[in-house]
Order: C-alpha cells, then sequence, then structure tokens
C-alpha cells in the first residue's frame, strides 16, 4: 500500500466505505490506498489538471474498480453515484464553489480546506451537513483543518470554539493543537498593528477565541 502523509493517513480513517470520489486527487496516492487496502469498494479520481489525473491512473492501473475523470469539481461526475466525497487542499472559498455546482447528491463529505474553515463548516451546517468530526492536525511544518460531513447528521459543534478549531482537537489535546494555539497567537499579534481599525476589531476577537481555546484545552492535559 503506498505511503500517506499524517494529513492524508487522517482522512484516509474518517472514510467508511462504499463508493468514494477523491476530487482534485493529484498523484491519486489517497485513492489507490483505499482500494488496495479495500477500505472503499470502488474510487473515482478526478483532477482539473491532466498530468495529475495521468499519474493518478498509473498508480491506480492494477486495479479495475476505480475510474478516472478529467473535469473542474465535480462537474464530471453526472449520472455517478458517490457515498463519500474528499475534497483537499483547496481554498474554502473553491471548496464551497464545487459542493454549491455538484450535479450529485452526495450524503458524505470528507473536507480539508487551506484556508476559510469556519466559511465552509457554516456552508455545510446551512445547507443540511453535521459535522461529526473535526480535528487540526500538524504535517511537515504545516497545520490542516479535516472534518467529515454527514447529510442530515447533528453536528458535534457545541459553541464557537468548537466552530473554529474542531471539537475533535480539544478531545485529542494533542501537541499539534498546542503548538497551533501557540502558531495563530503570534501570528495574529505580529499583524494586529498593521491592519485597519475594523479588521484589528476581528482579529481582536480571534485572539479572545485563542485564549479560550488555551483555557478550555489547558484543563484537558
Amino acid at each position: 500500500m503506498s505511503k500517506l502523509s499524517k494529513r492524508l493517513n487522517e482522512i484516509y480513517y474518517l472514510v467508511s466505505g462504499g463508493t468514494i470520489a477523491d476530487v482534485g486527487c493529484d498523484h491519486g496516492k489517497l485513492a489507490s490506498a483505499l482500494v488496495e487496502s479495500k477500505k472503499c469498494l470502488f474510487a473515482y479520481v478526478s483532477d482539473i489538471s491532466k498530468p495529475s489525473l495521468e499519474k493518478a491512473e498509473k498508480l491506480l492501473s492494477g486495479h479495475d474498480n476505480f475510474r478516472a475523470i478529467h473535469c473542474d469539481g465535480l462537474q464530471g461526475y453526472v449520472g455517478s453515484n458517490v457515498d463519500e466525497c474528499i475534497i483537499s487542499g483547496m481554498g474554502g472559498e473553491e471548496i464551497i464553489q464545487i459542493i454549491s455546482s455538484s450535479p450529485i447528491d452526495i450524503p458524505v463529505y470528507i473536507l480539508s480546506p487551506q484556508k476559510n474553515e469556519v466559511k465552509v463548516k457554516e456552508y455545510m451546517s446551512s445547507i443540511g451537513y453535521g459535522i461529526v468530526f473535526d480535528k487540526i492536525i500538524k504535517d511537515k511544518g504545516k497545520f490542516y483543518h479535516i472534518f467529515r460531513c454527514e447529510k442530515g447528521a447533528k453536528t458535534n459543534a457545541q459553541d464557537e470554539l468548537d466552530l473554529y478549531f474542531g471539537r475533535d482537537s480539544f478531545e485529542a489535546g494533542d501537541t499539534d493543537f498546542i503548538e497551533y494555539l501557540d502558531y495563530e497567537s503570534n501570528k495574529t499579534n505580529n499583524i494586529l498593528d498593521r491592519v485597519d481599525s475594523q479588521k484589528k476589531e476581528e482579529l481582536i476577537k480571534y485572539l479572545d477565541l485563542l485564549k479560550l481555546a488555551k483555557k478550555r484545552n489547558g484543563k484537558k492535559l
């Protein structure tokens, strides 16, 4: 089985089976691991980049339970039945655009936006998806938000701290999350004096949330 990065490994374990779609599959390592381990029955891999898709096809070439689609987002999935869709490595607004314009109904999304994570969570909630897993991890020096959204499910976020940082981050209380809170605090403080008054107000609110998150997380250590 292809060796996965820590981020892809986290996503791998969030997949529960059935037919999956890996949108923006890059080189297809995740889909290959899912197919090889029989963690999914069938895998669609798609990418807007033809060279990336060809690499994914090559990696999966020894299997017959996959299909490669060269398309933008989910636009090439007309008529496909997908149980779980994975979208990672894109900006939050791009992910929202892909989901909002999807030609098919998908019960489960596993998402890992590069930015605008809260905006994506709020959007998913607004269209009837509950966030049942939500965690921040660190992989190769970068932080990633990873969450699983299920249609019709009850979200596990109980307050604003859960929305911003993920309930499962608090449950884990690991070094990745501690480092993330410190990193965000330092980054936000460093730009506080270089923004306009409206942005400064937003950043001060965010710093207050970070302080509360550190306090709550400290109680679990």
